[in-house]
């Protein structure tokens, strides 16, 4: 089993790969969502960049629903999806896939939130204020064939919640 997932050069070693989906219970955006939003973000990049975390989070507003990759040490991942199953601020979590993969996609990103099918990527990060956009960035193929999967996942093809 390998411990970390990342090496000192930047090589890419082999992690665990998790994915999962379930149903937002934020408020919407303009009555206190945004601020809950930016609150998980900033939790999460501190609390993954500690661990060796990496991912993306896909928000269908439209829906309410998330979906969300995360990368890393496999017991860092296990933990922390144990976190995630019982937090009160979304319910239905169900695993898509978990494994382990020859080599993370998401190395840079401690915590990203991508927008929908359709839309351009805006990357969202926490301030002060609530969420403020940062700087795009161009992501890989491997990046977009998982960007693409979790954004199908909001949209919940043939699925209820």
């Amino acid at each position: 089993m390998v411990k970390k997932t990342v090496s000192d050069n930047g090589s890419a070693e082999a992690c665990y790969r998790l994915i999962y989906h379930s149903k937002s219970l934020l408020p919407e955006r303009n009555s206190g969502g945004e601020a809950e939003l930016a609150s998980i973000l900033a939790g999460a990049r501190k609390y993954n960049v500690s661990q060796g975390i990496t991912g993306a989070l896909v928000l269908y507003e439209y829906r309410n629903l998330f979906a969300q990759v995360l990368e890393g040490p496999e017991t860092a991942i296990i933990s922390l999806f144990d976190k995630i199953k019982n937090d009160s601020r979304h319910k239905n979590v169900k695993t898509v896939e978990s494994e382990m993969v020859p080599a993370r996609e998401f190395k840079h990103w401690a915590m990203t939130l991508v927008v929908e099918h359709g839309e351009e990527d805006i990357p969202l990060m926490a301030s002060m204020g609530g969420l403020s956009e940062a700087a795009p960035w161009r992501v890989t193929e491997g990046q977009e064939v998982l960007l693409t999967q979790l954004r199908d996942l909001t949209r919940s093809y043939g699925r209820s919640y």
